[in-house]
C-alpha cells in the first residue's frame, strides 16, 4: 500500500469510527460496521457495510439503513473527495452460532 493509500485508509477509518459509534447509540439493532477498499480503483471500490443485530426486526433494520446511509456519505465525502454511492453501502445481520 502506498503511502498516500495509508493516509486514506487512516482517515476512512477515522470517520466510519465516529460514525460508528453514534450509530450504536442513536439506531436500533445497529452493532458495527466495517469496509473494504482496492485502491487500484478507489474511490468506485469502496464498500461499506453496516452490520445489525440478527434479532431486529427487518422492517426497523432497513428504516435505521436508511436513515445511516446518508450519515456514512457525509463523513467519508471530504476524505474521498466526492459523495459515497448509496449502493455502495450495504447492510447485513450478524450471524451467531448458537
Amino acid at each position: 500500500m502506498r503511502k498516500s493509500h495509508r493516509k486514506i485508509e487512516r482517515e476512512i477509518i477515522r470517520e466510519l469510527t465516529k460514525v460508528c459509534e453514534e450509530a450504536k447509540f442513536d439506531h436500533d439493532g445497529f452493532i458495527w460496521l466495517t469496509h473494504e477498499v482496492d485502491y487500484q480503483r478507489f474511490p468506485k471500490s469502496l464498500k461499506v457495510t453496516l452490520v445489525f443485530n440478527e434479532q431486529v426486526d427487518e422492517t426497523v433494520m432497513l428504516s435505521e439503513f436508511s436513515l445511516l446511509i446518508p450519515k456514512v456519505q457525509e463523513a467519508l465525502e471530504p476524505v474521498i473527495g466526492v459523495i459515497l454511492p448509496a449502493k455502495q453501502i450495504e447492510a447485513c445481520r450478524e450471524h451467531t452460532m448458537h
